[in-house]
């Protein structure tokens, strides 16, 4: 399923024909949930809707494919820096090709961890291009590191502006370094990214998210799509209610309007 959101079923579809970039007569819609007003803003739900594009022929399967590409780049660049220039200078720094698997088996450990070193040091240096690109005035500084984990703290009085908008901009800085040193040797290390304390607040509102939704679920007994999130967040959800036997979670829609689903047990 992928499911889009809006205060009216039409206001999602609108959203659903947005994110895909098409037409409506091209997809197919299913009506997930109905908008709810609640009593005095208690109960609120959304419009939910479930939009998938319809099969095409052959020929304009190779030309959508061809167009998202080039919309997932402008996004990107968009996403990344007011000029499409320094982002491309930047990953083109960072595409160095992934390490083979016959490579990595005639790696040391003592190699292995200066390589790893090596790309945590690089992907401060990334990063800080590309934020002072966003015009953001930041220092970066490793908090923790770990074997296979890695958190880099951001400090800098634009707090606001480098969080973005529930949290798009450092998710965005996340993947791309994620990406960084997926292509930089250090494919197993996890990193996250930090600002004022933005995750910690973060994970507390994930829990009452969830803990609030499930007790509606089991109220109702009707399944609940939370909004799209990025797959660490999705993680966090999953793990404060796996052991709450009255309901379970998975996660349904694509990337990135993967959401997690909560319905009873």
């Amino acid at each position: 399923m992928t499911i889009f959101t809006g205060k009216t079923e039409e206001a999602a579809i609108a959203a659903g024909l947005a994110a895909l970039n098409c037409e409506r007569d091209q997809v197919a819609i299913k009506v997930v949930a109905t908008p709810r007003k609640g009593l005095l803003g208690i109960g609120r739900r959304d419009a939910m809707v479930d939009v998938v594009l319809k099969p095409v022929a052959e020929e304009e399967k190779q030309s959508a494919k061809a167009a998202n590409s080039t919309a997932a780049t402008d996004s990107l660049a968009q996403v990344s820096t007011p000029t499409a220039e320094p982002v491309e200078e930047a990953v083109a720094a960072a595409s160095v090709a992934p390490t083979t698997t016959e490579e990595q088996s005639t790696v040391t450990p003592e190699e292995r961890r200066q390589q790893r070193k090596a790309a945590v040091d690089a992907v401060q240096d990334y990063l800080a291009t590309i934020v002072e690109q966003l015009g953001i005035d930041a220092s970066l500084e490793v908090e923790s590191s770990a074997h296979r984990q890695v958190r880099l703290t951001f400090t800098t009085d634009k707090e606001g502006l480098l969080i973005g908008k529930h949290g798009r901009t450092i998710n965005a800085l996340q993947s791309l370094a994620q990406l960084f040193l997926n292509h930089n040797g250090a494919a197993h290390v996890d990193i996250e990214l930090d600002v004022a304390g933005y995750r910690e607040r973060r994970t507390v509102t994930l829990t009452r998210l969830a803990e609030n939704t499930a007790r509606e679920v089991v109220a109702t007994g009707k399944p609940i799509y939370l909004d799209p999130m990025p797959s660490f967040e999705r993680k966090q959800i999953h793990a404060v209610l796996a052991k709450n036997r009255y309901v379970t979670t998975y996660s349904a829609g694509k990337e990135p309007h993967r959401a997690v689903v909560i319905e009873p047990a």
